[in-house]
């Protein structure tokens, strides 16, 4: 936020917060709760008519194709979204995100009883524009925080958003195997509808603005306007959130391929789901307490540094391990390091963006950690294929250019970060 932020910014209520987490866990359980669903319906003996009539192969393109084509979508369409959230009125466009996203979640439904392959495909397009009502809510969290609070409040947004990549495919997968692959579409349905109510009941905080009459006369597809208002090192900031994602997205696909192949435990044996599961929890742990706490102790760029080093020096062992309980030792640590960056990183970057842009600065981290998961799915194979450690280590220094891109911390940020 910038210096024109008032010091005394309203107390978010807790009605208001839950709503919030709430339409932000849809922006990712639309994703990962439904990606059981897709596996069902172009991967198995229960696929649609068209799919089964294709070459396995053939198959498994058309899945990575619906599957990877939706974060495009998002990643381009969002930031102008998000734009025009912060010019006119974020809950207006918020919940029109969300009418769209429970048309996207309709439209599988029928596409699975017509048995069409180009309506699952629309419909799963139009369901992530409608996630551009995650990086909106963030930016109302953004907006009405600043310092430790604000950290917090981003440290649950993590929370919320590694619950739905956690939990949501074993969610997902469990109303497949119980309802047929409609369930899942109707349990993001259920959530989109749950959202929308709960926006309508709650009161948001006026929505602060800078220059109100310039706004208005801005066109919203300009991104070199809001850059133009922010502080001197938001860019190195938003690469830093792409380049954190990267290097952790790289490891955490290089995993499949490193338990099975360095100790021969298979992806479908305990020991892989367990240790799946252990991210997960260490890392909704760790965003619970450790950023606040770093925060308590040292400024936001030295608390940032931090991490970042430690998250490096964990993706070392995690390459040079020997045995899987080194491994797993190596993980918590890591795993503790790379969480507590994220809410560091997001704050970072929103006390950069100019008061009324904070929906823009939130919509393009969403982007960059989009952009990121989707070229690493494609990259790891290929990686691994040269060396079977190479992904890991390309992670390492990763987390080494990100820690020298941190930007200095001004003096407006010094005293917020102690407030």
């Amino acid at each position: 936020m910038t210096p024109t932020t008032s010091s005394a910014l309203p107390q978010l209520p807790k009605a208001t917060l839950f709503a919030l987490y709430f339409i932000i866990f849809l922006g990712s359980a639309g994703f990962f709760i439904t990606i059981p669903a897709y596996v069902n319906l172009f991967l198995t003996d229960h696929s649609l008519a068209i799919a089964q009539a294709m070459p396995l192969e053939d198959r498994r393109t058309l899945f990575g194709t619906v599957m990877s084509a939706a974060p495009f979508i998002s990643m381009f369409f969002t930031p102008f979204i998000a734009r025009f959230a912060d010019r006119y009125s974020r809950k207006v466009v918020m919940a029109l995100c969300l009418v769209v996203a429970a048309i996207g979640f309709l439209m599988p439904v029928y596409a699975i009883i017509a048995g069409s392959v180009a309506l699952l495909f629309a419909g799963n397009m139009i369901n992530s524009l409608g996630s551009a009502s995650q990086p909106i809510a963030q930016a109302i969290l953004a907006d009405n925080s600043q310092g430790k609070t604000k950290a917090t409040l981003m440290s649950f947004v993590a929370v919320v958003m590694t619950a739905a990549m956690s939990f949501g495919p074993a969610l997902g997968s469990k109303l497949t195997a119980l309802y047929g692959p409609q369930a899942p579409f109707y349990a993001c349905l259920l959530i989109a509808v749950v959202c929308f109510i709960l926006l309508h009941i709650i009161q948001l905080p006026k929505q602060a603005t800078l220059k109100q009459t310039s706004l208005k006369q801005e066109s919203p597809f300009s991104l070199a306007a809001p850059l133009a208002r922010s502080q001197k090192g938001l860019l190195p900031c938003l690469a830093i959130v792409f380049i954190c994602q990267f290097s952790w997205s790289l490891y955490f696909q290089n995993i499949s391929f490193i338990l099975p192949q360095k100790w021969q435990l298979a992806v479908e044996g305990e020991f892989y789901q367990y240790f799946m599961l252990a991210i997960g929890i260490v890392m909704i742990a760790s965003l619970l307490f450790v950023p606040r706490l770093l925060l308590t102790w040292m400024p936001l760029t030295r608390a940032l540094k931090s991490v970042l080093t430690g998250a490096g020096i964990g993706m070392i062992l995690l390459a040079i391990t020997p045995t899987p309980t080194t491994h797993v030792i190596a993980m918590i640590w890591t795993s503790i390091m790379v969480a507590s960056s994220f809410p560091l990183y997001i704050t970072a970057l929103s006390d950069r963006a100019s008061d009324g842009d904070q929906g823009w600065a939130m919509a393009l981290s969403s982007a960059m950690v989009g952009l990121a998961w989707t070229l690493t799915g494609y990259l790891t194979a290929i990686l691994v294929n040269m060396d079977l450690m190479l992904p890991t280590f390309i992670a390492v220094v990763g987390y080494a250019v990100a820690m020298m891109l941190v930007p200095r911390q001004s003096p407006v940020e010094l005293q917020e970060a102690k407030a």
